[in-house]
């Protein structure tokens, strides 16, 4: 399965997708049109997407201050976990944050649900993040 990962265009399908990626993960105020848009066109963020069969599958928030980025509201479709689509919207954005020169990639636990805790902690291991005082912390090496 090829998945492409890139920031997106706000587009009435990325407003429907983003719906479904995270209606149980947002409140119905961040899931209205309106603040979907706000978050895909913040200046102080980026949001990074993973497409597939013209069907959006996975996000995250990347805030990137000075060489490190932080990372949230990592998320795939409840349908489409389990088969790499994560891992490859990691993987992919990870190389972009090494092209920009980016070393450190972060993400806090704080900002995760109980339910998502462990998971997460799996996933996020299995990816290279080790946890050091409730932040999922990972050096990124940087691109030729």
């Amino acid at each position: 399965m090829r998945l492409s990962v890139y920031t997106p265009e706000n587009s009435q399908q990325l407003l429907i997708d983003l719906k479904k990626l995270y209606q149980n993960y947002l409140s119905e105020d961040q899931l209205t049109d309106t603040a979907l848009q706000s978050w895909i066109e913040s200046e102080q963020s980026e949001v990074f997407i993973t497409l597939f069969n013209a069907r959006h599958l996975g996000a995250v928030q990347v805030v990137i201050e000075e060489n490190e980025a932080v990372l949230s509201r990592l998320c795939v479709r409840d349908i489409t976990r389990r088969r790499g689509v994560a891992k490859n919207l990691l993987k992919e954005v990870e190389g972009q944050l090494s092209e920009r020169r980016v070393t450190l990639s972060k993400m806090f636990i704080d900002d995760i649900s109980e339910q998502e805790k462990a998971g997460l902690s799996l996933f996020m291991g299995a990816c290279g993040y080790q946890l050091i005082e409730g932040v999922f912390t990972k050096e990124l090496l940087e691109s030729n």
